[in-house]
């Protein structure tokens, strides 16, 4: 990684910081009523932090974009950058339309299939067909007709974007999950997926203090697309066995949820329950 290709980065992530700050201090003023959510320890706290994260990491990475197209070399995104923003862009749009709509009764893939064989359409089936619009949509767009790697980003996009949003239990857990996944590809991955997705990144830390006081929280309209995120990176950075071990280990993850607590097991790993408490109240 070159000294320019570093200053990019952390450029796009300072955006990043600076916008969603600013946008939060705005949105903590007066939270809608509609997104109130009582949180694990029973405190009323509003699910505000996704529209700020989303902006701002949407923001940053037009400015990346821009700056590319004036002739700056390491902003220059080429597909990766259109990848980004449908897989980001979707997932933000349909996570604040899950959150509009307040707490539903049904619960993961069986619950929210269950309800649209009913005639209803749940924010959670609306968020499954965004990912796979989105995943797809991405995956076309970087591999062309290439269809196993096309899939592999598909599976990746759409399953990482609910794992995240699975995590969004406790305050910072999805934040701090994303945080440990994602700064590794930023660091060994694809140069191109770190220079687009550091503007999310910073707009992430500056959430994270918020989300760890219990003074607000990402929601959906912020887990969702963040998770999208961490999927194309792995679907960018990973090749052969590699790519279709995290492929299995997020269809997992998906599979496991539908019959056990992440949250439970958290608690009854010591090393895992340190991590998730640290930076609380």
């Amino acid at each position: 990684m070159t000294v320019d290709i570093m200053m990019t980065m952390l450029a796009a992530g300072l955006a990043g910081f600076l916008v969603a700050s600013g946008l939060i201090h705005l949105r903590l003023k007066a939270p809608p009523r509609a997104l109130m959510r009582t949180n694990v320890n029973g405190r009323s706290v509003p699910a505000v932090l996704g529209g700020p994260v989303s902006i701002a990491a949407l923001a940053a990475l037009a400015a990346v974009v821009l700056v590319g197209a004036l002739g700056w070399e390491p902003a220059r995104l080429e597909e990766v950058g259109a990848a980004l923003a449908l897989a980001f862009g979707a997932m933000a749009i349909a996570g604040s339309w899950d959150d509009r709509r307040g707490d539903e009764r049904s619960r993961g893939f069986r619950g929210h299939l269950a309800e649209l064989r009913r005639g209803r359409l749940s924010g959670g089936v609306v968020k499954i067909l965004a990912g796979t619009i989105a995943g797809l949509g991405a995956g076309l767009l970087l591999w062309g007709d290439d269809l196993p790697r096309a899939t592999a980003t598909l599976l990746l996009v759409a399953g990482a974007a609910n794992v995240v949003n699975l995590f969004d239990r406790a305050p910072g857990r999805a934040g701090k999950v994303v945080l440990v996944v994602a700064l590794p590809i930023m660091a060994l991955g694809d140069v191109a997926w770190g220079v687009g997705a550091a503007g999310a990144l910073g707009a992430l830390i500056a959430s994270l203090p918020v989300d760890l006081a219990e003074r607000a929280m990402l929601g959906d309209a912020g887990a969702n697309p963040l998770g999208a995120l961490v999927g194309l990176g792995l679907a960018l950075s990973l090749q052969g066995w590699w790519l279709w071990a995290a492929v299995g280990v997020v269809l997992l993850l998906n599979a496991a949820a539908e019959r056990w607590s992440f949250s439970r097991i958290i608690a009854a790993t010591r090393l895992l329950d340190s991590f998730d408490r640290a930076g609380r109240k």
